[in-house]
């Protein structure tokens, strides 16, 4: 009897978490005393998100839950993150971004395929190690971007405290740097450049790195037809080019002059 005797029950807060609560219907089996065996069934399902993000609705909370159910089963994912444009934007997304934290090799190919064969959706996975992102939340305006909104499989706040790196921010400023030496006729590569020198600026100014804030003042100092030519991600034109390559390079002047 002793070995048989079970029965499940949710977790309930009371004044001391280690205390057991015996249905009525068991007390003639389980007594005060005994020595009772607690395992862990199912794992209540919780989406933790940051403060400013907005309700969903009930079809992004279904595939957020679903990436979480899919990734979860990975032993070397230490968290899930479902960020970008996919939780900001009511339909203006191509794809879903998601940061996994992990140090494995190939979990982003990985985590791909597992994702793809359960939803027919784009996905772009990025992998960090747990080192890694404690540095870069720190120093790393673009990961701060992206981790300004977000939805997580576990708890995560976006620490406020931020230090400047100036050799990392010098690696940051390549992207751009290399579009004033080859003209690249991929519209999206200047859009996320300037995006890039926007969040930039604004981290070394001590403002928050808000994605949709700095969307609009991209937008604001662009106008909205060259911004929407550059971010519809279609072959540009040689005169376009170099209006952005010349917009590119004000900006890094302008970033010059503030790290050093």
């Amino acid at each position: 009897m002793e070995g048989k005797a079970a029965f499940e029950h949710k977790v309930s807060k009371g004044s001391r978490f280690n205390q057991i609560y015996i249905p009525t219907s068991m007390n003639r089996i389980f007594e005060v005393g005994d020595l009772v065996e607690v395992k862990l069934v199912k794992k209540k399902e919780q989406i933790y998100h940051s403060k400013n993000l907005e309700y969903l609705g009930e079809f992004k909370l279904s595939v957020i839950k679903q990436i979480f159910s899919v990734l979860g089963k990975f032993t070397e994912i230490g968290q899930i993150f479902v960020v970008g444009s996919f939780l900001t934007q009511k339909a203006d997304y191509n794809d879903i971004d998601i940061i996994v934290i992990s140090g494995k090799k190939r979990i982003e190919e990985k985590a791909y395929f597992a994702l793809s064969e359960k939803l027919p959706l784009k996905f772009h996975i990025l992998a960090i190690s747990e080192e890694n992102l404690e540095k870069l939340l720190k120093s790393d305006p673009l990961i701060r971007s992206m981790l300004f909104y977000f939805a997580s499989n576990k708890k995560f706040e976006l620490p406020e405290k931020t230090e400047i790196d100036t050799k990392h921010l010098e690696f940051l400023l390549m992207m751009p740097e290399d579009l004033l030496k080859i003209s690249i006729s991929d519209g999206r590569m200047y859009y996320d450049s300037l995006r890039r020198l926007i969040a930039i600026k604004r981290f070394v100014g001590k403002q928050n790195t808000d994605p949709v804030l700095m969307d609009k003042e991209l937008k604001s100092s662009l106008g909205n037809n060259f911004y929407f030519t550059l971010k519809k991600n279609e072959p540009l034109d040689k005169k376009t080019i170099e209006n952005a390559q010349n917009i590119i390079r004000k900006q890094l002047i302008l970033m010059r002059k503030i790290l050093t």
